[in-house]
């Protein structure tokens, strides 16, 4: 069925190929020993060669129309384009005859034709959207043909400057002696490092985080406005060169201190170009093009996965590759070198040291350069004056002395108070950290496996071939910069075995500048080999690739162009009706916009906010402002309270308050002894797509059970779309059998009430209809579908009001792309956009696919298809039952049954009276093919988180355990689809009483390898060591495993065979602990 759509009706692009490779096989040069052509004949060549020329422009430009009319049809749903081959034709065709008649061919021409290996790099860029073109990606990904489309017409572009620029220094009468400024400014064609400037500035600011952020990202937001004094070790010039951004009149602050980071990373590509260029320029032996080893280079770095994302959020970390790229340029320079801004022994070493002192203020791995200076120096001996010598000290100690403004900065933002010599001291070295740093780790086969994954992933094998490519170009004609660069990859790699910290992978940046340097050699060294012997083209191809491919595979995953941060929750927050003076205890996701709001917008200035790290200062803040009579919000899970009263306010939970007073009607019961007093629902202030619910309960007899309340949605026609999953009333510390029970309570008077107000963000998904729904409210058991009847009947949904829900203006793309124009009556009905689901189920289990949409017109029903793939049985069909598919829908979500016969099936989706182009001038047919997926008789593994993860085996590696040692527990994971969060895993060591006494909650793999980067059905192995506590009881342990949402605290169900929630932990296994 597939098969079909795959068949064009436009001659393919392959046509030209016999054109262009005829006219590569012709001869390249004449013999310059051969007889004197005559004039005519010299001429009549000419021409015949200027027209083969022409021709090979002229087809390479019609590919790049065709990419460039595949590319419009998909990115803008264009429906002529997509589905009509004389549209496609007719602007493939015109960019032909422009470029050839455009000007610029006949500017350049007569300099490109010189070579024809150099004439071969002008066209060959234009035959990049080939393989989109023919539809070899695995999936319809119109973000690689965009990125192939402009990276050819760049190279185009930039050969044909270059090209004019040669020619015009050929045709220009040059001075018998250039001065030494020419000399210097010879190597460098701007050209390029415009365009590297360009392109990672505009691929930055278009995925730049726009607001706040969490983490590091939100305390420079705060602390750069304000010169305050950061976390240890301070970094005191990030601040100040910060400070510089926040003047900028474009943006909020959030914005002006984040796009700082963009601006140094970009620096720092940049340094790296310099670099290369040095280094390669002498050797590259790629005529007229020996700017583009370094250009690919550098943009390969800027757009590798850790590099950008550092680039698009206020860290330290842009700024310091800058500075380690800066320090590596001063430290490969040679006396010879006649490059740009060369400086004579004494100022080089003179600048060395004042950067590596500078650079140790904004981060202290900087000492890790050291090794290579140290060697730079024995190995040049540089014979200086003592006074330069001291003018380098002195420099260096200058460089270093910004730490002091830590010292001076610190009463202004800590009430007066100096820092002692020691605390400033432990402070600038960052001493709470020292105890992540050990130096046996490189025992630890699991820190290996890290630094291995983490050095691979920027640029992948194949960037590692060439980097190993390029090591081997330096041995063989570049051994100081060998030795030098070896020993600071190294260093920080060698850094990253010891430091034990869940984002080690932005230390180790350093490491993939240094990589990407070697690949920058690599490739001057490939091209060198593939322009003698294969031409041109094939260089450029190399060159290219690697950088064009990190493109489109990083951006999507990078951009966060559409975070908004929580500033909207944090406003919703501070215009609550919040007791005056008052503390806010937050955790750090829900404290950073509430400070932020705070410190750089003046809201609610009489707030006390305050962040720990232990919950325990947290109990202890809590008692203490109790204690004084100080109102108290949570603004974070908080347990073991102690039997607290609490009452929601707004998603914040008020601690120590009950309400008392006079209780009037019930508006409904549940189980006959929680009632409902009353229902406030609101719709956001601030725009956002959910409403504001809160419920006031009133426990008239003691409750036994813990309740959830769920809440679901019902359309016009009584239709449960929505339900929530369930959470325990306020924000999940205050469960229902903790609940003061009417006149019940110590000290209670007859017709006193103890309400509890109970709040509810209701946020309905993406692929809820536009509508207007009815809100019902129910209590259930955990992970139990029968609920408290309502008044004493059976009906255990109570309404209490109505929301309206609209479609947002842009939705998150889903994980796998797609495009199929559905059309009836030769009609454009709408675009199936993309989908996600799982690639493999269990025999006849719930199975869930999600559908993307765009400008649906019609309301039609939807089914989804089952086709067996194997041989003997394919075309064996099984139907789902029928869907609605409104207008205007943006999402939709189809909860299937799987086949109850094992094996390889593909899934499609029918849409009744539509027929469907799956592909790019496919002929119309009746189903779109969305992917195979692997149906197993039954359920692999251990247990089944959400249909999400699936934890393939778990290993308790000791049997006994004593009082206060480490547990060593080993997991495998795997996902069963693409996961759009980073969730955390939990170990929890529970004793013969039923407490934790142990635990360990972090992301995978030591923090290294967040399940938002997981890849596809890749195996995760994930070694956890958990401490047991040593006022622990002896006895047998169990170990429960399980996953929950950091920001949200929900923890992901646990599923049965039949799909069926049957807990949130999974125990794994037992231990014995002994004294």
């Amino acid at each position: 069925m597939e098969g079909r759509g795959r068949r064009r009706r436009f001659p393919s692009p392959t046509i030209f190929w016999p054109i262009i490779l005829a006219w590569m096989r012709m001869p390249t040069r004449q013999n310059s020993q051969q007889p004197t052509m005559p004039k005519r004949r010299r001429e009549g060549k000419t021409g015949l060669r200027r027209w083969r020329h022409i021709a090979a422009i002229g087809a390479a430009a019609f590919v790049w129309g065709l990419g460039l009319a595949r590319f419009i049809a998909e990115a803008a749903f264009c429906a002529p384009l997509y589905s009509a081959v004389a549209p496609v034709v007719g602007l493939a065709a015109l960019c032909s005859l422009l470029l050839i008649e455009g000007g610029a061919c006949s500017r350049f021409l007569p300099v490109l034709s010189t070579s024809t290996a150099t004439f071969a790099s002008f066209w060959i860029p234009l035959l990049f959207p080939t393989p989109y073109v023919m539809g070899l990606f695995s999936q319809v990904f119109p973000m690689a043909g965009g990125v192939l489309l402009a990276g050819g017409l760049a190279l185009t572009t930039l050969t044909a400057l270059d090209a004019g620029r040669r020619r015009h220094h050929h045709q220009t009468p040059r001075p018998p002696q250039p001065s030494q400024n020419e000399r210097r400014l010879a190597g460098i064609s701007w050209a390029p490092m415009a365009c590297l400037i360009l392109t990672t500035l505009a691929l930055y600011l278009s995925t730049l985080l726009p607001s706040l952020g969490t983490l590091d990202t939100f305390e420079f937001q705060v602390v750069v406005p304000r010169l305050g004094v950061a976390h240890p070790t301070g970094y005191p010039l990030y601040v100040l060169l910060g400070k510089l951004f926040t003047f900028l009149p474009v943006g909020d602050v959030a914005w002006r201190v984040n796009f700082s980071s963009a601006v140094f990373a970009t620096g720092a590509a940049v340094i790296l170009y310099l670099i290369l260029r040095r280094l390669t320029t002498s050797w590259a032996g790629i005529d007229g093009l020996r700017w583009l080893p370094a250009l690919a280079a550098a943009l390969a770095l800027a757009c590798s996965f850790t590099f950008w994302s550092q680039a698009i959020v206020a860290e330290v970390y842009a700024l310091h590759n800058l500075l380690v790229a800066l320090i590596l340029w001063l430290l490969l320079a040679l006396p010879q070198d006649l490059g740009p801004f060369a400086l004579t022994p004494a100022r080089r070493w003179q600048a060395t040291f004042f950067l590596l002192g500078l650079s140790l203020t904004n981060h202290l791995t900087t000492a890790l350069l050291v090794p290579a200076a140290a060697l730079a120096l024995l190995w040049d001996r540089p014979r200086l004056r003592v006074v330069d010598w001291a003018k380098a000290l002195g420099l260096g100690i200058l460089g270093f002395s910004l730490y002091l403004f830590v010292w001076l900065r610190w009463p202004a933002v800590n009430q007066g108070a100096w820092m002692t010599p020691s605390a400033f001291l432990t402070y600038i070295t960052g001493g709470q950290f020292h105890g992540a740093l050990r130096f046996d780790g490189w025992r630890d086969p699991t820190r290996w496996e890290i630094v291995a994954r983490l050095l691979r992933q920027p640029f992948g094998w194949a960037g590692l071939a060439l980097a190993a490519l390029g090591l081997l170009g330096l041995a063989l004609r570049r051994r100081r910069a060998l030795a030098l660069t070896g020993v600071t990859f190294l260093a920080f790699g060698l850094y990253g075995l010891l430091y034990y910290v869940p984002d080690i992978s932005v230390f180790l940046l350093p490491a993939h500048l240094i990589l990407a340097l070697w690949i920058g050699v690599g490739i001057a060294l490939a091209a060198e080999f593939l322009s003698r012997r294969h031409g041109m083209g094939a260089a450029v191809v190399l060159a290219a690739l690697l950088p064009l491919r990190l493109i489109w595979t990083n951006y999507a995953a990078l951009d966060q162009s559409r975070e908004q941060g929580r500033i909207a929750w944090g406003r919703y927050v501070l215009d609550l009706p919040l007791a005056p003076g008052s503390t806010i205890l937050a955790d750090i996701d829900k404290f950073a916009p509430l400070y932020y709001l705070q410190q750089i917008e003046g809201l609610r200035p009489d707030l006390d906010l305050l962040l720990f790290h232990q919950e325990s200062s947290y109990h202890a803040a809590l008692a203490e402002r109790l204690a004084g009579g100080q109102t108290v919000y949570l603004a974070r899970y908080l347990p073991n309270l102690g039997g607290l009263p609490m009452r929601s306010m707004g998603p914040l939970v008020e601690v120590g308050a009950a309400g008392v007073g006079q209780a009037g009607e019930p508006m409904a019961r549940f189980g006959g002894r929680i009632a409902l007093l009353g229902v406030n629902l609101t719709a956001d202030p601030f725009g956002r797509r959910m409403h504001h619910l809160t419920l006031r309960w009133l426990a008239e007899e003691p409750v036994a059970d813990d309740l959830l309340v769920r809440v679901r949605l019902l359309d016009a026609g009584g239709v449960a779309r929505w339900a929530s999953d369930g959470v325990r009333p306020v924000g999940g510390l205050y469960p229902s059998n903790a609940w003061p029970a009417s006149n019940a309570a110590d000290g209670g008077q007859a017709g006193e009430t103890y309400p509890i107000d109970d709040y509810h963000a209701v946020e309905p998904p993406l692929w809820l209809p536009t509508g207007t729904y009815r809100v019902e409210v129910g209590l259930f058991p955990r992970f139990d579908d029968v609920g408290l009847g309502v008044d004493g009947g059976d009906e255990v949904w109570f309404s209490i009001g109505s929301v309206t829900v609209t479609q947002p203006e842009e939705t998150p793309a889903l994980a796998h792309w797609r495009r199929c124009a559905f059309s009836a009556d030769d009609a454009a009905s709408g675009w199936l956009t993309g989908y996600d689901l799982a690639s493999e189920t269990s025999a006849g289990v719930p199975y869930t696919v999600d559908l993307a949409w765009r400008r649906r017109t019609a309301t039609e029903n939807l089914q989804i298809v089952w086709v067996n793939e194997r041989a003997n049985e394919r075309g064996m069909v099984s139907r789902s039952a029928r869907f609605s598919l409104e207008s205007d829908v943006v999402r939709s979500r189809h909860t299937i049954t799987a086949p109850q016969t094992s094996g390889n099936y593909a899934l499609y989706v029918e849409v009744a009276g539509e027929l469907v182009r799956s592909r790019w001038l496919a002929r119309p047919e009746a189903l779109c093919p969305l992917a195979s997926v692997q149906v197993l008789p039954a359920r692999r593994g251990l247990a089944n988180f959400a249909n999400l993860i699936l934890l393939l085996d778990a290993e308790i590696e000791l049997p006994t355990a004593q009082l206060g040692a480490v547990l060593p527990v080993s997991l495998q994971w795997q996902a069963l689809r693409a996961i759009d969060a980073d969730y955390t895993v939990f170990v929890h060591l529970v004793g013969p009483d039923g407490r934790l006494w142990g635990q360990e909650d972090v992301w995978p793999v030591q923090g290294s390898y967040p399940t938002g980067q997981w890849r596809g059905t890749e195996k995760i192995h994930d070694p956890h060591r958990v401490f047991i506590e040593p006022t622990a009881p002896p006895g047998a342990y169990q170990v429960h495993v399980g996953w929950y949402l950091l920001e949200t605290m929900q923890r992901l169900p646990v599923l049965d065979q039949d799909g069926s929630a049957v807990g949130d932990t999974f125990v794994i296994g037992a231990f014995q602990v002994i004294e």
